[in-house]
């Protein structure tokens, strides 16, 4: 539970806190970048239609948002993934969970915000890149390709991006996707 509260801390509340500061400090046509991963999409698919459906709900709030991240933390402690939707190696899960919650916060702020100073609000994975907390692995990507699908987001035109959107290398790729081999 501890670890739980600590990823979720740090890649979805933190990021939630940021952003709730951040927003109203933002210019005209500013953006928000959140990090994200792929693991959030495949924790997804192997979750059940119904947690599928909360997540990615297009009138998801962030009270309710909060609650499913909440429910989780829970559901490790009293052992009750599965009954909850989840369907993966806890480890595995936790770190998941907190992209997909960070995902979902994107798309919501994205549409509390959009009329706002004309903002984008995305999020973006750099990818499984080669560095030290990846033990640098033969199958990583150079950290330098990850750090250039966020520069993309940064200095591309906003005609290119969907508010709300989830980027890889500039390509808009989905919520919820099965794993790649």
């Amino acid at each position: 539970v501890d670890a739980a509260r600590e990823i979720l801390g740090t890649n979805y509340y933190g990021v939630k806190i940021l952003n709730e500061y951040l927003f109203p400090l933002m210019r005209e046509n500013g953006r928000i970048i959140n990090v994200s991963s792929r693991v959030g999409p495949i924790v997804l698919y192997k979750a059940s239609q119904a947690l599928q459906e909360r997540y990615t709900s297009s009138t998801l709030t962030k009270y309710q948002l909060d609650q499913l991240v909440e429910e989780f933390i829970s559901a490790i402690e009293t052992n009750t993934l599965e009954q909850l939707g989840y369907d993966a190696e806890p480890s595995f899960l936790m770190y998941g969970v907190s992209k997909a919650a960070l995902n979902a916060l994107t798309q919501v702020d994205a549409y509390e915000w959009s009329n706002n100073n004309s903002l984008l609000v995305v999020s973006v994975t750099p990818g499984y890149c080669a560095t030290d907390m990846t033990g640098h692995a033969p199958d990583a990507r150079p950290a330098e390709l990850g750090a250039n699908s966020i520069l993309y987001m940064v200095n591309a035109p906003r005609s290119e991006f969907k508010n709300g959107g989830f980027y890889a290398d500039g390509q808009q790729i989905p919520l919820i996707s099965a794993p790649t081999v």
